[in-house]
């Protein structure tokens, strides 16, 4: 059985630390089929899940054991046995990497979380460089014919996997420095969520801190872009993280369009139409608008919905600690996703949840895989359309998320051309200011 399901999950190569548009970290690319097979089909509510630190040891060991197996190995049952024992310890470094990671965000006071989701984080790019050098090193075998057979691989599986990985000592180094700025955003993000975040004070305390950081990250990452052979990090990133058919230049382009085309009709926009923002709304109620919803429209819907509530897999709670946004992750060890939700107390979270839950909903209907980036937030946006079609007293909902649709393209356009702007600043531009 693990051989028909290692063919689709060595499909789902992208192990970075990023987000999406609403937070869901790109762990949620790993099968939920391996976990079922680990687990042997149970169930463990997330309040039983332990976190155990990732051993690295067993991690290089496992890794070492495969990347000799390539060399040597003739036969091909006996050197997919050592890729099986490796993607068990991979698989669990990540789970226990997203547990540490939600009760951190769970809790951004907590020291202890605070210390082995920064120990997770940090050791990332060391786990990164091993899966990429696993699969060089599994393209140089003399089984490669058979490595790709359908039941392991798959066809042409490694054709993106000639000459030598990119991962070697210098790139590892650079990676793990700009997680560890990432981690010391994350920090000031932390103390900012406690401050005046419009106040003079802000900006020349920790807003000028974390400028002053952004900066050093954006340098960074020109270094790491240049490393690698690229022109810039636009570059880089559209091909590195994002696996992109379209440039940098192609998204300029479109940005201007959105400017030139929506900007006045966003400007337009009637006051009224944000009425729910003002309003508030419990927990209780932004529940029961996403179960309702669910019930609603069944089938598979449903049975997400009853899974996220058996195993107690979200958490939609406010806290003044919790980390200020919301995602979806996954468990691959449980096979199983989590939800996560900072609600503002407004009229607004319903429409939160309901777009967290329609990652839950991809995630639980195609086996944590996904297809990549830029159709991150199709399932997301889906439900929260839907909802308004299944939910009751929606009135005033519809009109918002028209409002929040149009806001949408505005908005994310403003912010991504800001990012190509910045990253195409000479150093002498590269400033604070």
């Amino acid at each position: 059985m693990k051989r028909a399901l290692l063919k689709i999950v060595a499909l789902c190569l992208v192990v970075v630390l990023l987000f999406t548009g609403c937070n869901s970290i790109a762990f949620s690319t790993l099968l939920q089929a391996v976990g079922q097979t680990l687990l042997g089909g149970a169930i463990v509510p997330f309040a039983d899940m332990e976190y155990v630190r990732p051993d690295l040891e067993e991690y290089q060991t496992q890794l070492s054991s495969c990347m000799d197996g390539a060399k040597t190995d003739t036969d091909v049952d006996t050197l997919m046995e050592k890729v099986y024992a490796f993607y068990e310890v991979y698989y669990d470094y990540v789970t226990n990497y997203s547990l540490a990671n939600i009760h951190y965000y769970l809790d951004m006071s907590d020291t202890y979380w605070q210390k082995e989701y920064t120990f997770c984080t940090e050791n990332s790019s060391q786990i990164d460089a091993g899966l990429d050098n696993l699969f060089y090193a599994l393209a140089k075998s003399s089984l490669k014919e058979q490595l790709e057979a359908d039941e392991y691989f798959g066809d042409g599986f490694f054709d993106d996997y000639s000459g030598e990985s990119i991962w070697d000592d210098k790139f590892t180094s650079m990676m793990e420095q700009q997680t560890k700025l990432q981690n010391e955003y994350d920090e000031l993000c932390a103390k900012a969520m406690k401050e005046d975040t419009y106040s003079n004070q802000f900006y020349e305390g920790t807003g000028r801190e974390m400028a002053e950081l952004f900066v050093e990250l954006v340098a960074l990452r020109g270094e790491i872009a240049r490393y690698a052979g690229y022109d810039d990090f636009l570059d880089f990133a559209y091909d590195f993280y994002y696996g992109r058919d379209y440039t940098p230049e192609q998204a300029t382009s479109y940005t201007n369009d959105v400017q030139n085309l929506l900007v006045d009709l966003y400007l337009d926009i009637p006051s009224d139409a944000w009425a729910p923002v003002y309003e508030k709304c419990s927990e209780k109620k932004m529940y029961s608008y996403v179960e309702e919803c669910a019930i609603a429209m069944g089938g598979t819907v449903a049975d997400a919905f009853a899974l996220m509530t058996e195993g107690g897999y979200y958490d939609i709670s406010y806290s003044e600690n919790k980390y200020n946004a919301s995602f979806e992750t996954f468990l691959p060890s449980y096979a199983v996703p989590f939800v996560f939700v900072n609600p503002t107390g407004t009229g607004t979270d319903p429409m939160t949840f309901a777009h967290e839950f329609g990652h839950f909903c991809n995630d639980y209907a195609s086996a944590g895989r996904m297809g990549g980036i830029d159709v991150a937030e199709v399932f997301s946006q889906g439900m929260e359309y839907l909802s308004l079609f299944y939910g009751n007293d929606t009135q005033k909902l519809e009109k918002m998320k028209m409002a929040d649709s149009l806001a949408v393209f505005v908005e994310q356009s403003a912010y991504a051309s800001f990012e190509h702007r910045v990253y195409q600043l000479d150093e002498k531009e590269l400033t604070v200011e």
